[in-house]
């Protein structure tokens, strides 16, 4: 009795410093490796064009999810219906995360099967037995553009809407009924839901946050706006501009990192950081900083690097997929960085 109670006060104190380092654990600052990746899809307007990246995996390739906008004139292929000639969303397929094959268009269906167009921004992900696609329509005759919607699939390329309309419209003083730039993550029993949107006077873009029960069917009626009082994150340094959205969310180790776009395209978007030990309340690194700046003078990102898009791989290596301009008046890339944590 005596060796057994020795025994299990060694094995205390060896684990009491452990657990201490764990409970006062601080958030990394994670660092970014370039990977030689720089992907355009010039299908539309014969030069290259993407943006908004969101990738999954499934089975041994990945998939890559992309808008393209609408079809320059001479491009426009023939019978092609006039819903098909706006943006989009574009799918590439890659074996290495690094050399990407188009593969089409998104074919996007409503529940009766009918196919839809004017998808974008889309954040893709992959739970409950299920690949998931939250987006926003540019073209809705209802009057329903910029809202969310939500639609599922089994082999990542044919989605079906859950439901015929939005799935989310904020409703609050602070902004419009504008939201966009969708991002989902799981936090307890809920269902997280990150959105962007805009001051009454729709000038300032900023960050919203919704929630609904995990395993849920995430449609109308499920989500309860979090963010009642006002935005969880706005412009306040210079480098953001009047804009803060696309964000996108990983949790490492006790901490969820999120990272979002910083200022509109047009005024130099770059890349923010901001974290949160309980994946509500987020607090920027390095405040007044970009934490991913645009390129170096004339290379392809010269003006900006935005819109990330973080995936996780089996493996557990984390990956940030972006688009970048070498101008303001510009084709888009896309591109990706290996993620570390010390």
């Amino acid at each position: 009795m005596k060796k057994i109670i020795a025994v299990f006060a060694a094995i205390l104190v060896l684990a009491g410093p452990q657990a201490a380092a764990k409970k006062n654990a601080k958030p990394q600052i994670p660092v970014l490796e370039p990977m030689p990746m720089v992907y355009g899809d010039s299908t539309r307007t014969g030069i290259p064009y993407s943006k908004d990246p969101t990738v999954i995996r499934i089975g041994k390739e990945y998939y890559m999810y992309y808008s393209v906008p609408a079809y320059a004139k001479k491009l426009i292929p023939k019978d092609a219906a006039k819903e098909e000639l706006g943006w989009n969303t574009a799918i590439a397929r890659s074996k290495d995360l690094v050399n990407w094959t188009r593969v089409g268009a998104l074919d996007l269906r409503d529940s009766k099967g009918k196919r839809i167009y004017g998808a974008v921004a889309p954040c893709v992900k992959v739970f409950d037995g299920k690949i998931h696609m939250f987006y926003q329509k540019m073209w809705e005759p209802a009057g329903h553009k910029n809202n969310i919607w939500h639609a599922t699939s089994k082999d990542g390329l044919t989605f079906t809407n859950s439901y015929d309309e939005p799935i989310f419209i904020p409703e609050a003083e602070w902004c419009g009924t504008r939201s966009i730039d969708a991002e989902v993550y799981k936090v307890g029993k809920k269902m997280i839901l990150m959105f962007a949107t805009r001051d009454p006077k729709g000038k300032i873009q900023m960050l919203g946050m919704a929630e609904a029960p995990y395993k849920s069917d995430y449609g109308p009626g499920k989500w309860t706006l979090v963010s009642k009082d006002g935005p969880f994150l706005k412009p306040d340094y210079d480098w953001e501009g009047h804009c803060i959205e696309a964000p996108t969310v990983i949790k490492e180790g006790k901490f969820w990192y999120l990272f979002y776009a910083g200022a509109y395209n047009h005024e130099k978007q770059q890349i923010g950081l901001a974290v949160s030990s309980d994946g509500i309340h987020f607090d920027r690194i390095n405040p007044g900083e970009p934490f991913f700046r645009s390129g170096e003078k004339d290379s392809w990102n010269a003006w900006e690097s935005g819109h990330p898009g973080v995936f996780r791989d089996r493996d557990g290596q984390v990956y940030l997929f972006f688009q970048g301009k070498a101008k303001q008046k510009s084709n888009y890339f896309l591109s990706v960085c290996r993620v570390k944590f010390d």
